[in-house]
């Protein structure tokens, strides 16, 4: 089947076709340099806009800039099927919470786990993305995250089900690390390359981000150690002034091959395309792609189901409004008429406007009784109302300070005090300075308090104490003023 991909990057656009399949056929591909500076839309828009018509014949898929959008690898247990849908869909609302989501399965053993990629991104930044390829005359097919297609070239690799690597993509200024261990996906990362390539300041940055790797292995506390890096989308001559600094890590260093039956257009290597040829393997008719464009307008429509029925109920409610007008003005009048031949009927019968009064008076006792009642309860509010106030809105707080990345688990609460105790849980390592003091930030906290981190069953655990803030009601304190001043007057 022919596909058409186009990737954005910080400073150019790729642009591949050909036919896509297990090994990918590009016929031809152009590299497309943003020109100027300012906003990366703006220039995004003018590239696509060069393009030639030959390349807006038929729906391209799109692959997001790396710096627009987030991807998570997840292995979720033996399933198929419904199951494994039910099972994805649960893992991607928990990771992509505020943003339009989507999985693709990466890799299933036969009786074993499945991993997925899980890709987001903002459903403004995508909506502007739908519009510049309609000013260019481009037909959205899809779109995706560079992550699930270099996960898509990792598994072609010969080696990859028996090494553990780390997997370097250079893009434009900027790197993507993957650690895998036999064929299992376990660690990915983002860095901004601010050394001009070839130079020591270049290499002193890849090496100190591939020892970050190593640290956060080393709490692994695996048996199996890492041997190799493997790097591409950087020139040999480039990447040579890291290599004497990867091998003193006891790290071997290799450029990264692609399987022969990828096919290029002449004089292009895959390993310089590799956004492009990831985007275009496909492993079967029925696997689940990322889509998010797919999803986006999936949302919209059913947005836009909800406004139509709500539409559609309003004129029946308008017409019977108007309905009701008239039949509530005759019901108000015999109301009026019936109350005042009660009155008449009162007055002429004596004994009647007693028993009525003595009614009244009963009446007017238990009415009394019930607006103490409801006077205790609004005074009881309003002291309660000092209290801090513990809800959803709190927990949301705390995840929002956390990110996709981090859980919180609350341990216990105080209602006396106000103090709050809870776990951050994430699989990554939690900057603790920074979370602590976003929780401050945030409003919610009197004080934050540190109790301990652990790492546990390869997650890592921040246990926090924090006081929450107290809020104080007007009313009360108008109360409160108010007492005083009988009591100074007394």
């Amino acid at each position: 089947m022919s596909q058409t991909v186009i990737v954005f990057s910080e400073d150019c656009i790729l642009a591949a076709a050909g036919r896509e399949g297990r090994y990918p056929v590009i016929t031809k591909a152009e590299r497309v340099r943003c020109q100027g500076q300012g906003d990366f839309f703006e220039r995004w828009q003018q590239a696509l806009m060069s393009l030639s018509a030959q390349w807006k014949s038929e729906p391209a898929l799109l692959v997001l800039p790396v710096n627009m959008c987030s991807a998570r690898v997840s292995r979720l247990p033996c399933s198929r099927g419904k199951q494994l849908a039910a099972l994805a869909a649960r893992e991607v609302a928990d990771s992509f919470r505020n943003e339009i989501a989507d999985y693709s399965v990466i890799y299933a053993e036969k009786k074993g786990s499945v991993d997925i990629c899980a890709g987001g991104a903002d459903s403004g930044q995508l909506k502007r993305f739908e519009d510049i390829c309609r000013e260019a005359g481009i037909t959205i097919g899809g779109m995706t995250v560079p992550m699930e297609g270099y996960l898509h070239v990792l598994c072609q690799l010969e080696s990859f089900a028996e090494s553990t690597a780390i997997y370097l993509f250079f893009d434009e200024g900027s790197m993507t690390s993957v650690l895998c261990r036999r064929g299992h996906y376990l660690y990915s990362g983002r860095s901004r390359l601010f050394g001009e390539p070839g130079t020591l300041d270049f290499g002193t940055e890849i090496v100190r981000s591939i020892s970050g790797i190593l640290q956060f292995y080393a709490a692994e506390k695996s048996e199996i150690p890492i041997t190799d890096v493997f790097y591409a989308g950087c020139p040999k001559e480039d990447f040579e002034v890291s290599v004497e600094g990867i091998e003193a890590l006891n790290l071997k260093v290799k450029p990264m091959e692609t399987d022969g039956r990828i096919t290029m257009p002449e004089g292009q290597q895959a390993t310089d395309w590799l956004s492009c040829v990831g985007a275009m393997i496909s492993c079967g008719k029925n696997k689940k792609r990322i889509n998010l464009y797919e999803e986006m307008k999936r949302l919209s429509e059913k947005e836009g189901k909800s406004s139509g029925f709500l539409r559609h109920l309003l004129l029946p409610l308008s017409v019977g409004v108007l309905c009701l007008v008239p039949t509530i003005a005759v019901a108000l009048m015999n109301l009026k008429v019936s109350g005042e031949i009660a009155k008449k009927q009162a007055w002429i019968e004596s004994e009647t406007v007693q028993e009525n009064y003595g009614y009244a008076v009963i009446l007017q006792k238990n009415l009394s009784a019930i607006d103490g009642g409801i006077a205790a309860v609004r005074l009881s509010d309003e002291n309660l109302s000092v209290y801090p106030d513990f809800s959803a809105k709190v927990v949301a707080g705390i995840e929002d300070a956390g990110g996709a990345g981090i859980d919180c688990t609350i341990t216990g609460y105080d209602a006396a005090t106000g103090v709050l105790t809870f776990k951050a849980g994430s699989r990554e390592v939690i900057d603790v300075p920074s979370y602590i003091l976003k929780l401050q930030e945030s409003g919610l906290f009197h004080t934050v308090d540190y109790l301990g981190y652990a790492y546990e069953e390869e997650r890592y655990t921040l246990e926090l104490s924090c006081t929450m803030e107290g809020k104080t009601s007007g009313r009360a304190l108008n109360r409160q003023g108010e007492t005083g001043e009988e009591g100074d007057a007394k």
